[in-house]
């Protein structure tokens, strides 16, 4: 008996054999008539669902990482962004702030009453005198301005100080906090006077040549008298803080907190007499 071919492989090419014939044979039967087989088919696309999906898993598990980290990414991108925004918002704020403020104080500048002798012009503080021992500012008026040396310089609260030098489009203010300046004043409430002496700070002044005598009180408020012509009288130059009795000596020692703002002063009033610009105008138009 002659063997068969089969006999002499081994076994699992046979059973591959086997396969591939079986393969070929639904292949044909399939072509000839593919409705046949749609059952089997629909079947076996069902069975190889999960399998499909396990095969995806690498793929989706790299797009997800991808994505969470270019998620983070545009996150912290983001926030940064906002961030960004909100400083530039609060300095913004910041800025409309000080406007607003500056803007009150503005009007309460433009709000002072304005004597009948003088007219004022508003300056704006735009620097510092180079002397640090002094108390001197410079205005950004001049004498194209009309300003002139002597002329006295207010804020909406007080006396802030005398005009020492003038230039073409700029002038030099010397404060009543110097210690080389003084105001002949006359306490509002009794009438008596005295002289207010700059100590070289901006927030206190000295009220000297007061008798332990006189009728003065914490409180008080000091306006100028006018006494020697060089400021006008009736403009507040501050109210007492504090007093204090020595046994050495007569007079008391007397501190005043001034009337005006000599801190945060960035615009001022300079008091021009009506009748002197009055003159000047007539002789320029000669």
């Amino acid at each position: 008996m002659t063997p068969s071919i089969f006999a002499r492989q081994p076994l699992a090419l046979r059973k591959t054999a086997i396969v591939l014939i079986a393969a070929l044979i639904l292949m044909w039967f399939d072509s000839k008539n593919s409705e046949w087989f749609n059952p089997v088919r629909s079947t076996s696309h069902a069975a190889m669902q999960p399998i499909y999906e396990l095969s995806l898993l690498p793929s989706y598990a790299k797009h997800w990482a991808g994505g969470s980290l270019q998620s983070k990414e545009a996150l912290r991108r983001e926030n940064m962004q906002l961030k960004s925004q909100l400083i530039h918002a609060q300095a913004k704020l910041q800025q409309q702030d000080y406007i607003l403020a500056q803007n009150a104080r503005l009007q309460g500048i433009l709000s002072t009453t304005k004597p009948e002798q003088f007219d004022l012009n508003l300056a704006q503080v735009i620097g510092t005198d180079t002397n640090l021992l002094r108390q001197i500012v410079v205005l950004n008026k001049g004498v194209q301005d009309g300003v002139q040396v002597g002329q006295t310089v207010i804020d909406e609260d007080g006396i802030l100080g005398q005009i020492i030098n003038v230039y073409p489009n700029t002038s030099r203010l010397l404060l009543i906090t110097d210690e080389q300046q003084s105001v002949a004043v006359t306490v509002k409430r009794t009438g008596q006077r005295a002289i207010v002496t700059g100590q070289g700070i901006p927030t206190s002044l000295s009220l000297d040549y007061v008798f332990k005598t006189s009728d003065v009180r914490v409180g008080d408020e000091l306006v100028s008298s006018g006494l020697g012509g060089r400021i006008p009288a009736g403009y507040r130059v501050g109210r007492i803080a504090h007093i204090k009795d020595t046994q050495a000596d007569n007079f008391r020692s007397i501190e005043v907190t001034p009337a005006a703002n000599f801190i945060d002063n960035a615009y001022v009033l300079v008091l021009q007499d009506k009748l002197v610009n009055k003159n000047n105008m007539t002789l320029n138009d000669r």
